[in-house]
């Protein structure tokens, strides 16, 4: 049965890679690319718009001169009925100039441009749609209407061949998009919204090669398992790649090297060591010989733990899900079938992926020493607000000073508490042992006194209980 914290759990864990994302590099590609993409897609909608506007203008230029040169082409056929048909409404797209308008501010290149056209001087002077039709500000619209469609116009003068003048007004073309914002909704969301997806898409891409290299070193890091990885994506990814597989490979070859010599040696040692025995024996000065020969197995003990601390990092063991109560238990009971005070205490009802015989030595060793300096161990496991899964190794003994804590786990340092003959390696193989599988070894001093050593699982490693 899950507890409330395990069920928690997830959510925490997916809040805890929420607020790291933005300080990632797919944070920040993400981000570059989603507003990058979205700026550029409004920027581009601005300039399409703008354009627009341009094409319009010119195009309501052009038909106005058509309009204004179709009319003068009138009124030299007709005169008569064009200014007739003009002054009722009938022509569309022109209309008779009202008598209060005037031309008071002609403009210089619109009356070029139809001067050429004529053949003669003219002129044009804008009117906006409430001066082209004053008419309509005397009568209230029809149901519903409204005179914001009515178009802009121009007022043309000019002296036709005969010399008389000639005015009347030609209406622009209307821009039915003239009131529409140039980007708004939904256009805004969805360029916002896709922009968004494109930059998590591409940082995803971007960085896949990016977190199999992290999560590999990673590994490399915690446990030296060396495993290639596959070399593929681009081309500066798939050098980067290659060269840390180079790299891990000569790390790992160098670490199997050292432990090769380091046998070699000790194997070699024995043999010296032996025939230095053999030779105590014969000193005929009993109390000079039994000196001797103890110096001499502290040496041999040494050796043998050097070698020991050398191979604790090199161990190849296979992976294992294990249920830690169940490790913790038995670990207990046979502890207690010799005689020594060893309890488990609390359970989590946790499995987690391990090498389970490098577990059970780094436990052998953290009880060893619980015993041998508190004379008890209790033995406990929970999981911590961060998903890790601690398990602990407490006794009440003297314990440490806290500016000793860390240096316990330096090799052939001897702390103030230490007792015997011991070569004062035991924490440091734990913790190279522990090493092998991923987990982390601290030392901290308990509460009313004694010592706590927690073996600190990774939350990756860590699977619910049955």
């Amino acid at each position: 049965m899950t507890t409330p914290e395990a069920r928690a759990e997830p959510e925490r864990s997916i809040l805890k890679r929420l607020r790291g994302y933005p300080q990632s590099l797919a944070g920040r590609l993400t981000l570059v690319l989603s507003l990058g993409m979205a700026v550029s897609a409004l920027l581009a909608l601005q300039a399409s718009d703008a354009l627009r506007d341009h094409m319009f203008a010119k195009q309501q230029v052009e038909a106005a001169l058509n309009s204004a040169i179709d009319m003068a082409g009138r009124y030299e056929r007709a005169p008569d009925v064009t200014a007739a048909a003009l002054s009722r409404g009938l022509v569309l797209g022109a209309h008779a100039a009202e008598a209060g308008m005037r031309m008071t501010a002609p403009e210089p290149t619109l009356s070029r441009l139809l001067g050429e056209r004529l053949h003669r001087p003219a002129q044009v002077m804008p009117l906006t749609s409430a001066q082209c039709f004053a008419h309509f500000s005397r009568y209230r619209p029809a149901a519903g209407m409204t005179t914001d469609p009515l178009p802009d116009c121009w007022l043309i003068h000019y002296a036709d061949a005969a010399g008389a003048e000639r005015s009347y007004v030609v209406d622009l073309l209307p821009d039915r998009a003239l009131h529409q914002p140039p980007v708004g909704p939904p256009y805004l969301e969805l360029i916002i919204v896709a922009g968004a997806l494109l930059g998590l898409l591409a940082a995803r891409l971007a960085t896949a090669p990016l977190r199999r290299m992290e999560r590999a070193a990673h590994q490399f890091s915690l446990v030296g398992d060396f495993e290639p990885i596959p070399v593929k994506g681009p081309s500066e990814v798939r050098t980067a790649i290659e060269t840390l597989n180079l790299a891990q490979q000569r790390v790992r070859e160098g670490l199997r090297e050292r432990t090769q010599i380091l046998a070699s040696v000790t194997h070699d040692l024995q043999t010296p060591l032996t025939r230095l025995r053999l030779r105590l024996e014969q000193v005929d000065d009993e109390d000079l010989r039994d000196r001797l020969v103890a110096d001499l197995q502290i040496t041999q003990q040494m050796v043998r733990d050097g070698l020991d601390l050398a191979r604790s990092s090199e161990l190849r063991e296979p992976w294992s899900v294990i249920d830690i109560d169940s490790l913790l238990s038995s670990t207990a009971e046979d502890a207690a079938e010799f005689g020594h005070r060893v309890a488990f205490t609390q359970g989590g009802g946790m499995q987690a992926r391990v090498k389970p015989n490098a577990l059970t030595r780094v436990l052998g060793n953290l009880v060893d020493n619980a015993l041998k300096y508190g004379g008890s161990a209790d033995l406990s496991c929970r999981r911590d607000v961060g998903g890790d899964l601690v398990i602990a190794v407490a006794d009440r003994g003297p314990g440490l000073p806290e500016a000793e804590l860390v240096l316990a786990f330096q090799p052939f340092r001897r702390l103030s508490s230490s007792k015997g003959n011991g070569s004062g390696i035991g924490l440091a193989i734990a913790q190279a042992q522990a090493g092998t599988f991923g987990a982390a070894l601290n030392l901290k001093n308990r509460e009313g006194g004694g010592l706590v050593a927690e073996i600190r699982l990774p939350a990756s490693a860590v699977l619910a209980g049955s």
